[in-house]
């Protein structure tokens, strides 16, 4: 009985935040892992130069992410998770926002297609992972309602039913061997199903809502939320920039091969998003309440952030040459360097990750910025020097050195701002 009243209840911060993880920790590794493994099913299906084209189109989708959402969703946790009694006035307004900058989205696509001149097959890719992208950006405004209200424990059933959608679709897709565009369409119907069963889980167990439309809260919610769509679409350029360059600057096997390295730290940086998802609703309420029990729960998940890293970085370091080769065959070996290179990167910008969420709660949002910003132009500089030079390893090394920059703005802002308040 104790134990359920852990699992499912919220009594102090530090037991939230631990009774979070679990639930988003035990979603991730039913929803992630046959996910991942299926990746990897895709890799050697496709090639790297199939999955090289596959990566870019998805890279493209991610960029146009931002645009479908401008950061209402993070908006929402931080504002739901203080009062739980404006979810439906949020949910009723921004999803006709969000529907809205959907069909705007959709219209930028079909105006830049026209002028890529590239293949027909990929501008079809690009739609289809159009689609895909506002699809899920709407699973993921109801997915931050359930992280608001802090009941981690629903978004189980949310991504089970995304993960295992997609895994049966992919293994006949993989199995009739219908190719890369059937494939693309497989992700559009799993979306579906999951927005489907998240939507109603949120219904019915959380909020009523309908649709509602009110001009006032829109602009409210833009000018509120317009940091965070700057700061989503630096962090999503960072993240993509490397992919598109490579396509742009290498070709699709390099694009490829480094793609096929950047999955392993997709591992990492998943578990990191756990971790950060379950902590940054408990912090938002904590900052309204104490300054000073703030700052403490800041400097506390901060060490175990950096010290979990550190470890869980060495271990992935030390069996990665076994793990490339038995995970994805001798095609992929010279992925392996750029593993370790992206590795030593990831672990730098976790050491900044937690004083940025620290940033966001204390709508110090736009400090957040700056340092994406001078990361990302330093990033993009280096890339047309480094990936001409070294393919994939020369995108990799330009991580480390954009991932310090940013590491070394965020802590020195944040210690600013922790010296000031602490002062008062």
């Amino acid at each position: 009985m104790k134990i359920k009243l852990w699992l499912f209840n919220n009594f102090t911060t530090k037991q939230t935040v631990v009774k979070n993880m679990f639930w988003l920790v035990l979603a991730e590794i039913i929803s992630k892992a046959p996910v991942f493994f299926l990746t990897i099913w895709i890799i050697r299906y496709l090639g790297a130069e199939d999955y090289g084209r596959l990566s870019f189109v998805f890279a493209f989708g991610a960029l146009l992410a931002i645009f479908t959402d401008l950061g209402l969703s993070t908006l929402t946790i931080r504002e739901v998770a203080k009062n739980k009694s404006l979810a439906k006035k949020y949910i009723d307004n921004l999803i006709v926002l969000k529907l809205i900058l959907s069909l705007a989205v959709l219209g930028l696509v079909f105006l830049s297609v026209k002028f890529l001149g590239k293949s027909s097959e990929l501008i079809t890719l690009v739609f289809w992972v159009a689609i895909f992208v506002i699809i899920t950006s709407l699973t993921t405004f109801f997915q931050s309602i359930i992280q608001a209200f802090e009941k981690m424990e629903y978004l189980v059933v949310s991504k089970i039913a995304y993960s295992l959608s997609l895994v049966l679709i992919v293994i006949y897709v993989i199995h009739q061997e219908l190719g890369i565009e059937e494939l693309t369409r497989g992700y559009v119907v799993a979306a579906v199903i999951a927005l489907l069963a998240t939507m109603i889980l949120t219904k019915k167990k959380l909020a009523e809502f309908w649709l509602e439309t009110d001009l006032t809260f829109f602009q409210k919610s833009l000018k509120e939320a317009w940091p965070f769509a700057l700061i989503a679409l630096l962090g999503s350029i960072y993240m993509q920039m490397n992919t598109i360059q490579l396509k742009l600057l290498a070709g699709d096997i390099e694009t490829g091969l480094y793609n096929t390295a950047f999955q392993l730290i997709f591992v990492t940086t998943t578990l990191g998003g756990i971790f950060f998802s379950a902590l940054f609703p408990s912090l938002s309420k904590e900052y309204g309440r104490s300054k000073t029990g703030f700052y403490q729960l800041i400097d506390f998940f901060a060490k175990r952030v950096i010290s979990g890293m550190l470890i869980f970085s060495s271990i992935l370091f030390l069996i990665s040459r076994k793990l490339f080769v038995l995970m994805y065959g001798p095609e992929y070996f010279r992925s392996i360097n750029m593993f370790h290179l992206l590795l030593i990167a990831v672990f730098i910008l976790f050491i900044n990750t937690t004083y940025a969420e620290a940033l966001k709660i204390m709508n110090s949002q736009k400090d957040y910025l700056q340092a994406i910003f001078w990361g990302s132009c330093l990033h993009f500089l280096l890339n047309f020097f480094l990936i001409t030079w070294w393919g994939g390893l020369g995108a990799s090394f330009t991580a480390i050195l954009s991932s310090l920059l940013i590491t070394i703005l965020i802590i020195t802002k944040f210690r600013k701002f922790k010296q000031r308040d602490l002062a008062k």
